[in-house]
């Protein structure tokens, strides 16, 4: 059938508003300001030529017409053939995400009324179906103060300050799908405008550059995107309101917003009220990198001070050395000072390499969250993952760093005077030289946990088998003798070996998987005791560690658990200590056939990954960390792993995981 007039185009339109009912023919006449007879007529030569599998036009006397559809595919095949509009593919409307992103496209774009019934007849899903979507929807809005609201003749809406709209949309609409590149943004229509993002780009880095403002590259790509988006929500009556900026117009980043914006102005002949200023002033704040110290809440050293206790707090100098990386303590400062601003005026950064560092780098991802979790700057506030990521990469850049020029640091220890201190230093650095680093020489009554921050080994003519270290320790004679040095080298080559791994080298294979498990290290167990699991995982993971490994793993552990949860999900638990112990890596699973009641806030966990860090590099650990993380998300593995009685059994489902 070919509907090729406007009468039967409306007809169709008319019955599918109203596909939950009968429509009379009279009541199609009066829409259509035509004949009863001509609407009889018209509906006959429909259902005669109609040929839409799974479609039916159904006609009941004393009752009317109904169009009828036996599935979601008809429908959208029915309305597609006929070119009645409003057509969205099986595979992207039909499903749950792809709703929301529908109904908040109408909801935050769209002028007219968005009335709840015609959102359900667009959408094909009934009345609780598309309640259902709204609660899913004021949850996502409730985090931007924003909420979704009701009145009659103007239907559902958005409530809340146009600010934080935009945030939203930049979060939601933007971030993942649209934020690529600038090329990207150019050859969609979301910014339907003569004025090229290209050209605002060009404006915004004139300017700022003018002005001495540096902008990453990143940085530059955010704010253009946000002046684009004004420029859209100016034209469509969406403005900004109650903002305050505190500035004078004599602040270096006042001047520049209202350059940048007087300049577009002349290309696009689009005014902007002064809250608009007010509004990119804030953006230029937020991402520059001038005068942050006055504009932030916290100094540097202040900064500077937190960043030294949560290294340390969380045991990563003894592994990275972060506090003695200059260059990576200027970066990051900097970027956690405008980071800080961003948080506290609700202005959003997206980072295109997000999802590229959450999957190639997900530990060092998890580390800079956990960092930021535990730093009392940040630890009351959300940051999105974008902005995780972008953090991450100051500490990928000194990882790499130091892999390429890092000496091992060494501290030596000698008892004698000061003529045998320099005989075991000169030994030393004449035999390894180019290789280590004697950061120092120490007599035994000096040696305390200060001296040996950011240590790798010692060496030592005294006997200190008596004392646990985090760190190895050689014990020689101060002339270093053949047998002693062939030690301490074979020694820095594992540890060398296990640190500069490269990064194709980490992502192992299934099979590689197995070498951090061990029969051994495997537990079914029915005891609903958290302390006493954890005495006997440590237990098991003590073979061929120091006498007194065990009591220094559970308190490490329980050191960490102070800091916050290492519970993943419902059912997982992955403690580890604050710091690397072990001599080698190391994990012990133990399967609770029992729900474990882990502390207050979770009860029912069953799966718990015992992971013991090598002091020598754990690297290696990226995979298995990976996958715990992957299975955290799902549950049909998860119980599957419960289910298993033997090790055999636990290692199939496990390598599997992806």
């Amino acid at each position: 059938m070919n509907v090729s007039s406007t009468k039967e185009k409306n007809i169709l339109q008319f019955l599918i508003k109203h596909k939950e009912r009968f429509v009379t023919s009279k009541e199609l006449a009066e829409h259509l300001s035509c004949s009863d007879r001509t609407v009889r007529n018209t509906l006959k030569l429909i259902d005669q030529t109609m040929n839409v599998q799974g479609v039916k036009l159904i006609s009941k006397q004393g009752q009317g017409y109904q169009l009828f559809f036996e599935n979601q595919e008809a429908y959208q095949e029915f309305r597609l053939t006929y070119e009645l509009g409003e057509v969205y593919s099986t595979t992207s409307i039909s499903k749950g995400d792809d709703r929301l992103a529908f109904i908040l496209n109408k909801l935050l774009f769209e002028q007219v009324p968005v009335l709840f019934d015609d959102l359900a007849d667009e959408l094909y899903v009934s009345r609780s179906t598309l309640s259902h979507d709204f609660k899913k929807i004021r949850r996502m809005l409730s985090e931007y103060d924003l909420s979704i609201e009701s009145r009659a003749n103007k239907g559902v809406y958005v409530s809340g300050e146009e600010r934080y709209k935009r945030c939203f949309i930049m979060d939601y609409f933007l971030s993942n799908q649209f934020f690529k590149t600038l090329h990207c943004h150019v050859q969609s229509n979301f910014f339907d405008q003569t004025l090229s993002l290209e050209e605002i780009a060009r404006i915004v880095l004139e300017e700022c550059q003018d002005a001495k403002l540096k902008l990453s590259d990143f940085v530059l790509q955010n704010l253009v995107v946000h002046i684009a988006l004004a420029i859209v929500r100016i034209k469509s009556g969406f403005e900004i309101k109650n903002l305050s900026c505190q500035m004078s117009n004599n602040d270096t980043e006042r001047k520049v917003a209202k350059k940048i914006l007087a300049r577009i102005s002349e290309v696009s002949n689009q005014e902007f009220p002064v809250q608009e200023i007010d509004y990119i002033t804030l953006h230029l704040l937020a991402k520059s990198q001038l005068s942050q110290e006055t504009q932030t809440k916290i100094s540097k050293e202040e900064m500077k001070r937190s960043l030294v206790q949560t290294f340390q707090a969380l045991g990563l100098d003894d592994i990275y050395h972060f506090s003695s990386d200059f260059q990576l303590f200027e970066g990051l400062i900097t970027h956690l000072m405008t980071l800080q601003i961003r948080l506290d005026s609700r202005i959003t950064l997206n980072n295109p390499l997000v999802d590229e560092v959450k999957k190639n780098y997900s530990d060092i991802f998890f580390m800079t969250k956990e960092i930021l979790e535990n730093m009392e700057t940040f630890s009351q506030v959300s940051i999105s993952d974008d902005e995780i990521a972008y953090v991450s990469l100051h500490f990928l850049a000194a990882i790499e760093r130091r892999k390429e020029n890092d000496k091992f640091s060494v501290l030596a220890i000698c008892a004698s005077g000061f003529g045998a201190a320099q005989m075991l230093r000169n030994r030393l650095e004449a035999e390894f030289g180019n290789r280590l680093e004697v950061v120092d020489v120490i007599g035994y009554y000096e040696l305390n946990q200060e001296k040996i921050q950011g240590i790798d080994f010692i060496v030592s003519a005294v006997d200190l088998s008596n004392l646990y270290f985090q760190v190895p320790v050689f014990t020689v004679s101060v002339f270093l003798k053949n047998d002693e040095i062939a030690q301490i080298r074979e020694a820095m080559d594992q540890m060398q070996v296990s640190n500069h791994t490269k990064s194709s080298q980490i992502n192992r294979c299934a099979s590689n998987v197995k070498q951090y498990f061990s029969k051994d290290n495997f537990l079914i167990w029915f005891n609903q005791d958290k302390k006493s699991l954890l005495s006997k995982m440590a237990d098991v993971l003590s073979g061929g560690e120091s006498y007194n490994f065990k009591d220094s793993l559970l308190h490490g552990i329980q050191q960490r658990e102070e800091l916050s949860s290492v519970v993943f999900s419902e059912k997982i638990a992955v403690p580890h200590p604050i710091q690397a112990l072990g001599t080698e890596v190391k994990i012990a699973v133990a399967i609770c056939k029992d729900p474990l009641l882990w502390d207050d806030q979770n009860s029912n966990v069953q799966l718990v990954f015992l992971l013991s860090p090598s002091i020598y590099g754990n690297e290696g650990l990226t995979d298995v960390t990976k996958r715990i993380v992957s299975l955290t998300e799902k549950e049909d593995l998860q119980n599957q792993l419960i289910a298993c009685n033997n090790f055999e059994d636990f290692m199939k489902i496990f390598e599997n995981v992806t």
